[in-house]
Parts: C-alpha cells; structure tokens; sequence
C-alpha cells in the first residue's frame, strides 16, 4: 500500500507546484516599467475588463463568445472602432496560423503556431 502511496503522493505535490507557480506569475512585468505604478493600474484595470466581458459573454453559445468578448472589451477601449479593427486583423491571423498547423496537437502544435507567429508581420 505505501508504494502505491508515495508516487500518488509526489504527482499531487508536482500538480499543486505548477499552480503555485502559475498564480505567483503574471503576464505583464511592471517592475522594468518606466512608471511600475501606473503599469499595475493599467494592468489591474486590464484584468478588470476581461473579467466583466467574460461575465457578460459566458452565456453565450461558444461560437459566439470570441466575437462578444472581443465587442465587450472594446467597448471600454480609448478608440473602440481601432480596437475592433485589431480584433479581426489577430482573429484573421489567428485562423491563417491554425489553417497551417492543422492536424497538429499538444507541444508540436504550439511549436507550429510559435514559428508561424513568427514568420507573419507585426500588425500595424
């Protein structure tokens, strides 16, 4: 029984790491910032956005939800007809990228996307 235990034991101390670490982490490091402050501002207020349009959007039928996360988000941006117009330039990227790797999954279909990403331009 205690060797059945140990490796049960171990592969839930290994999951419960990866989302320790995941929460510590953040998408935006504002400490090499100009301004760290205001940069959590934004950030925070980033955060906030999001979380409201998914509010608004998860009864949405999935279809739907990309197109009503995007149009929620917006709503709240400085030029929202820009915003929108960035929205469907990445959503169209987006599909061009995932039309190239199709028939791919896990770390090779991220890989795929990470070089395809890559070779496109930057959006203007």
């Amino acid at each position: 029984m205690l060797k059945s235990l140990i490796p049960a034991l171990g592969a839930l101390l290994l999951c419960t790491s990866f989302g320790v670490h995941a929460q510590a982490g953040k998408r935006v490091d504002c400490s090499k910032a100009a301004d760290p402050k205001a940069c959590e501002q934004r950030a925070q207020k980033l955060s906030d956005v999001h979380k409201n349009a998914a509010e608004v959007c998860k009864t949405r039928p999935s279809a739907e939800q990309r197109a009503c996360m995007h149009t929620e988000m917006c709503r709240e941006a400085r030029d929202p007809a820009r915003c929108e117009d960035n929205a469907r330039k990445n959503a169209e990227r987006r599909d061009k990228v995932l039309e190239t790797c199709k028939g791919k999954q896990g770390a090779v279909l991220q890989q795929c996307m990470r070089e395809e990403y890559k070779k496109l331009p930057p959006l203007k």
